[in-house]
């Protein structure tokens, strides 16, 4: 059986429509299945948003020991920690960039797109040619359309049987929404990986701070201990999503995205499918992981 057949075999025992597109850098050799298929990027829109800070800190605009003061017009719903802290704490740049990738951190993540400017993540998007990636909205923009409301103040455990909203804007694969596909996603990695986005010196860094991921059950959830993966993942509910790069070998270096969704309010009644069916999907993503470490590893 081939590579692509295994993988296709996950997918298909998965209980998610998935898609994936993987590459083996140094080769650039590829395997990919629907990759061209537009999904709601969720969080692993902070890579996106990762570059073009970088992109700006290039050109001056600010720097990473700038410090940005919290507020709680600024603040988010979780993911996350700064929600929790009082006004007036003033994180660096650098500080809210790690936060934003490695705990996915919904409150740093806006502190930085609002300094980025409207359009900006995705106009340097399309600058690299990358035209299925579109970052219209911010985290607080999600929330507000996904919830009853996304005020960062309210009584958190309501939010566990508030409804959600299965038809607005966050679920939408037009360029309204934020959105990508699996193949520009990868595309995006490469070239961060290659030194090919902004600079050799900026992609160095941002592949650090990818690499210090906190939430590791997707890709490499059955990757050898200590096998680094510089990724992102992204969630709401009825989408899984992981984005990132395997370091196999010294020779071997694996972009990796999987963007999956289903039928999430088909479970809503059953508890223990409920809580089973996103396990099993993220058994799927490191599945896949291992496999592409297994075939590629010291190559």
């Amino acid at each position: 059986m081939t590579l692509e057949n295994e993988i296709r075999g996950i997918l298909e025992n998965s209980g998610a429509e998935m898609a994936v597109s993987a590459r083996h850098l140094e080769s650039d050799r590829r395997i990919e299945i629907d990759a061209g298929r537009v999904y709601p990027m969720c969080s692993v829109l902070k890579i996106p948003v990762l570059v073009e800070a970088f992109r700006q800190i290039e050109e001056g605009r600010f720097a990473l020991d700038d410090r940005w003061e919290l507020t709680t017009a600024e603040k988010n719903l979780p993911s996350g920690i700064l929600v929790f802290f009082e006004d007036g704490l003033a994180p660096t740049v650098r500080d809210l960039l790690t936060l934003m990738i490695i705990i996915s951190d919904n409150t740093a993540t806006d502190m930085v797109i609002h300094r980025l400017g409207e359009g900006s993540v995705t106009r340097t998007m399309h600058n690299l040619g990358l035209t299925h990636i579109h970052v219209p909205m911010t985290i607080r923009e999600i929330f507000d359309d996904l919830l009853p409301s996304g005020d960062p103040t309210q009584d958190m455990l309501a939010l566990v049987t508030a409804p959600r909203n299965r038809d607005g804007r966050c679920y939408s694969l037009g360029a309204d929404n934020d959105v990508g596909t699996p193949a520009a996603l990868t595309e995006l990695l490469a070239r961060i990986w290659r030194g090919e986005i902004v600079s050799r010196a900026a992609c160095d860094a941002m592949l650090e701070i990818l690499l210090k991921q906190q939430l590791n059950d997707r890709l490499p959830r059955y990757l050898p201990p200590g096998t680094p993966c510089a990724h992102k993942t992204g969630t709401l509910p009825g989408i899984r999503n992981d984005s990132g790069i395997i370091y196999a070998g010294d020779n071997a270096h694996l972009a990796v995205t999987v963007f999956s969704r289903w039928d999430d309010e088909a479970a809503a009644d059953d508890p223990i499918a409920n809580k089973e069916t996103p396990i099993a999907i993220d058994a799927a993503f490191g599945r896949i992981g291992r496999l592409l470490y297994d075939a590629f590893q010291d190559s």
